[in-house]
C-alpha cells in the first residue's frame, strides 16, 4: 500500500462530491438558519399540540420537514470532519451542527410524550377527522409502543437530568479500555515495539507459534490486572439498564431494548437455542484446522493463521473492485445494475485512505440525496468485500427513499446489516464460481466465507448468550464480580470452541475486552442479520426471479412497517428457527466444500 497522501492531492473523482449536500458553505449555513428558525417555531406548538385535528397534523408535518432538513446538516458536517479529521473548518461545521440539533432536542422533547400520552380514541378521532394523518399510522405507532413506558413530565426530566450518568460505566470502561490500558512490548519482525490491538491482529494472522502466544498472553493480562475495574462498570451498567427498566414498567431490560424495534423475545431465544443446535458444525471446524495445520493441540492463538500458509491469493485494483461487485450483483436485476453504476460514476464514494480521514468504512444518506460511502481502499479481497456491503446499505438506501416518505424510509437497526451482508455472501459466491479449478483462491474463499459465518453467527451468539447471563443475574440481585463473569464466560466460550480447542493456560478475563456489552442487547442482531442474508443470497441464487421480486420489496419497506412483518413479506420468519437452519444448512455446505478442497 502507498504512502497515504494529503486530501487535496486525491484524485477528484475518487472523492465524494458534498456539493449534492450543499453547494456551498453559505448554503449550509442558510440550513442552520431555517432549522433554527423552524425550531423556535415548533417549540411554541406544546402547549396546543393535541388541540385538534388540523394543529395536530400541521405539527407533525412541520415536525418531519424540520428532522429532514437536520439529517442534511448533520451528514453534510459528518462527511466534512470524516474526510479529514484535522480541518478546522469541517470541525466548525460539526460544531454549528452540533449547536441547532441540541437545541431541536431540547425545544421539541415534549413531542414524543405528548403523542405517547393521547389516549387510542383521541388518535382515532383525529384520523378520521383529518385524512392526511393516515400517512402517518406506522411511524405515530412507533412512538406510541411507549405507551405505558413513559412517565410523567416531570419525571421524565428528572430522569433526563440523569443521563450522562447514566452513560457514565460505558464511557468509564471506554477511557480505560482505549486511553489507560497498555499491553507492554514485544518483539516482532526484528524490533521491539509496543503491543497494540492492530499489531496483535496482524501477529496472530502472520506470526510465529512463540509470538502469536506471547501477544495472547500480554493482551489476556491487561485485562485481567483491571478485571475489577472493568467488572464494576459492568455491574454499574447492568443495575443502570435494570433499573430503567423497572422505572419504565418493562418486564426486563431484554423486553424494554426489543420492544424499541417491535422484535419479540422469542427471537432472542430461538437464536440462541439454534446456535447450540449446530454447535457440532462449529467444533468439526475447529477440528479442521488442527488436522490441516498439523497441531498436536489447537491453541486460540491458532485460530487466525491462514490455512494454506500462503499470502492472500487476490489483489484487486478499486476500478477491478468495482467491476467484480458489479458481475457477482448482477442477479439483484439491470434496476439494481442502474444504480450501482450511478454510485460508482457520480462520486457516491470516497476511496483512498488519506491524511486525517476517519479510519473504516461506513455509508449514510439523507433523505432526498443520495447515498455516501467511506472506504480506506486497499488491493485486497477485503476491501472489495467491503465495498459490496458498503454498497448494500447503499442500495437499501436508495430503494427504501424511493419508495417511502421520509418518516418510514430509514430502515431500523434490526435489518440493517441484512442488505449489506447478502451482497457479500452473493460476492463471495460468484468468485467461487470463477475462481473453479485454482485450489488456493478456492481454499481462501471458502475459508472466508466460513469464519465470516463463525465469527458473526457463532461468536455473536456466544457473546449474546453471555449478555443474557450478566443481565438475568443482576436482575436477580447478585453481584456481578470479576471472578463470576471470568468462570462463566470460559464456560460458555469453551461450550463453543469444542474438544479440540485448549483453553489458554493463564487467568483471563476476556468478557471486559467487549465494548459491545454496553450496547444494551444490540449483538445479537448481527447474528440474525448474518443468517437471514445468507438464506435470502442462497435463495436469490437458487430461486432465481421470484426470490429476487421479495428481496427488493424487502429492501423498499424501509421503515414502513415492523421487522417482523417487513421480513415475512420477503419470506422469512424470524419468530420461526427455519431461517436458521437455512443458514446452518448454508454454512455446512461451506463447510463441507472446504473439507474436500483442503484434504483431497
Amino acid at each position: 500500500m502507498a504512502e497515504q497522501i494529503q486530501r487535496a492531492d486525491a484524485p477528484v473523482e475518487l472523492t465524494w462530491n458534498l456539493k449534492d449536500l450543499f453547494a456551498t458553505p453559505a448554503d449550509f449555513d442558510a440550513g442552520i438558519k431555517a432549522a433554527d428558525t423552524a425550531t423556535a417555531k415548533l417549540a411554541g406548538q406544546a402547549k396546543s399540540f393535541t388541540a385538534d385535528a388540523a394543529h395536530f397534523y400541521e405539527v407533525i408535518r412541520n415536525y418531519f420537514e424540520a428532522q429532514e432538513r437536520l439529517d442534511r446538516l448533520g451528514l453534510y458536517a459528518e462527511l466534512a470532519v470524516s474526510q479529514d479529521t484535522t480541518d478546522p473548518a469541517a470541525a466548525q461545521l460539526a460544531a454549528t451542527f452540533n449547536q441547532t440539533q441540541s437545541s431541536f432536542d431540547a425545544q421539541l422533547s415534549w413531542f414524543e410524550p405528548a403523542i405517547v400520552a393521547m389516549p387510542d380514541s383521541q388518535v382515532t378521532a383525529f384520523t378520521e377527522a383529518e385524512p392526511r394523518l393516515k400517512q402517518y399510522t406506522h411511524a405515530l405507532a412507533r412512538i406510541r409502543t411507549q405507551v405505558g413506558h413513559v412517565l410523567t413530565p416531570d419525571q421524565e426530566s428528572l430522569l433526563a437530568s440523569f443521563g450522562t450518568t447514566f452513560d457514565s460505566a460505558e464511557d468509564i470502561e471506554s477511557t480505560l479500555d482505549d486511553a489507560d490500558l497498555t499491553y507492554g512490548n514485544i518483539d516482532y519482525e526484528g524490533k521491539t515495539q509496543p503491543l497494540t490491538k492492530g499489531l496483535r491482529r496482524v501477529i496472530l494472522e502472520n506470526g510465529d507459534a512463540k509470538t502469536r502466544e506471547q501477544a495472547t498472553r500480554q493482551f489476556a493480562k491487561a485485562y485481567y490486572d483491571h478485571r475489577y475495574t472493568f467488572a464494576a462498570t459492568m455491574q454499574a451498567h447492568m443495575h443502570t439498564q435494570n433499573t430503567l427498566a423497572r422505572v419504565r414498567h418493562y418486564n426486563s431490560a431484554r423486553d424494554m431494548d426489543l420492544s424499541a424495534n417491535q422484535i419479540p423475545e422469542a427471537v432472542y431465544d430461538t437464536l440462541l437455542d439454534q446456535t447450540h443446535a449446530h454447535l457440532d458444525l462449529l467444533h468439526r471446524y475447529y477440528a479442521l484446522r488442527k488436522r490441516v495445520l498439523g497441531l498436536d493441540t489447537l491453541h486460540t492463538w491458532d485460530l487466525a493463521i491462514p490455512l494454506t500458509g500462503t499470502k492472500p491469493p487476490f489483489a484487486p485494483t478499486y476500478e477491478e473492485a468495482k467491476a467484480t461487485d458489479l458481475a457477482a450483483l448482477a442477479p439483484l436485476g439491470e434496476d439494481y445494475q442502474a444504480h450501482l453504476k450511478d454510485e460508482f460514476a457520480h462520486r457516491w464514494v470516497d476511496v483512498l485512505e488519506t491524511k486525517g480521514k476517519t479510519s473504516g468504512g461506513f455509508e449514510n444518506v439523507a433523505y432526498g440525496v443520495h447515498p455516501y460511502i467511506l472506504l480506506n481502499w486497499t488491493d485486497t479481497y477485503d476491501a472489495m468485500s467491503t465495498l459490496a456491503h458498503e454498497s448494500g446499505h447503499a442500495m437499501q438506501s436508495v430503494y427504501a427513499n424511493e419508495s417511502q416518505p421520509y418518516w418510514d424510509h430509514e430502515y431500523p437497526i434490526f435489518t440493517a446489516e441484512i442488505a449489506s451482508t447478502t451482497n457479500e455472501s452473493l460476492l463471495n459466491a460468484y468468485m467461487l464460481d470463477q475462481t473453479k479449478g485454482d485450489h488456493d483462491k478456492q481454499v481462501y474463499l471458502l475459508t472466508t466465507a466460513v469464519e465470516d459465518f463463525i465469527g458473526t453467527v457463532y461468536r455473536q451468539s456466544q457473546f449474546a448468550e453471555f449478555e443474557k447471563y450478566m443481565y438475568e443475574t443482576e436482575a436477580a440481585g447478585t453481584p456481578l464480580t470479576a471472578d463470576d463473569l471470568s468462570a462463566k464466560y470460559h464456560e460458555i466460550e469453551m461450550t463453543f470452541y469444542g474438544p479440540d480447542v485448549e483453553a489458554n493456560p493463564w487467568p483471563e478475563a476476556y468478557w471486559a475486552y467487549i465494548p459491545h456489552f454496553y450496547y444494551n442487547y444490540y449483538m445479537y442482531q448481527y447474528s440474525t442479520s448474518k443468517a437471514i442474508a445468507t438464506t435470502l443470497a442462497n435463495r436469490i441464487l437458487t430461486e432465481g426471479t421470484p426470490a429476487v421480486a421479495a428481496y427488493k420489496e424487502f429492501l423498499r419497506a424501509g421503515n414502513s412497517d415492523t421487522p417482523v412483518n417487513i421480513l415475512k413479506r420477503a419470506g422469512i420468519d424470524v419468530t420461526k428457527p427455519d431461517y436458521l437452519e437455512a443458514a446452518f444448512a448454508t454454512f455446512q455446505r461451506q463447510l463441507e466444500a472446504l473439507e474436500a478442497a483442503l484434504e483431497k
